[in-house]
């Protein structure tokens, strides 16, 4: 039985709902605008937000090992086992060789002795905590200072100019909220959560 880690998430999404301004009445002598007009900017930006997931500890502890940790862990055990098994089928045909010719069945005798020994061996399991996947999460930020532009408007108009103005908006509003969500199934991924 082996645990996955399962993670689904959503982007947040930001609305706007904005109305342009309207001219309702005008009554007035054409007028002599003069403007001056730099506009205002936010400069106001979001950083993406980052999340790191190490699993490798995790995953060491089931057996899932990177090359380099592996081939050093069973550099030294290869050499040795190449080295203990050379000497022990030198050793069991030198036996052979000696005893072979002697009464009774002595490759049999040699296959039974060692199916007995290793049914007598005693078998033990290593219990072993298993580390958890370290998350680093790095929300996401605001950054900027806005500029608020500078508008210089100078108007020669009529003293009796008469005008109604329903002036415009803008309203932001968050759409969708983003969301993580994170759990454990067994044996495979669940896809479809």
């Amino acid at each position: 039985m082996i645990l996955r880690l399962n993670m689904r998430h959503a982007i947040p999404q930001i609305g706007i709902r904005s109305r342009q301004s309207t001219v309702d009445d005008s009554h007035m002598v054409p007028a002599q605008l003069h403007t001056n007009n730099q506009q205002a900017r936010s400069n106001k930006g979001i950083t993406q937000s980052r999340i790191d997931i190490d699993s490798y500890p995790s995953r060491q502890a089931y057996g899932f090992k990177k090359m380099g940790d592996f081939a050093r862990e069973n550099a030294q055990r290869g050499i040795s086992d190449v080295q203990s098994g050379t000497s022990r089928h030198t050793q069991q045909a030198w036996s052979v060789i000696e005893n072979g010719a002697k009464r009774g069945n002595y490759v049999q005798q040699q296959a039974e002795q060692k199916i007995y020994s290793d049914a007598k061996r005693t078998r033990t399991l290593e219990a072993q905590h298993i580390p958890k996947p370290e998350i680093t999460a790095e929300p996401a930020q605001v950054v900027g200072e806005p500029d608020l532009g500078d508008v210089t408007v100078q108007i020669d108009a009529q003293h009796y100019a008469s005008i109604k103005i329903t002036p415009g908006s803008a309203e932001t509003y968050i759409q969708n909220e983003g969301f993580f969500r994170q759990w454990v199934s067994q044996d495979k991924y669940d896809i479809y959560a």
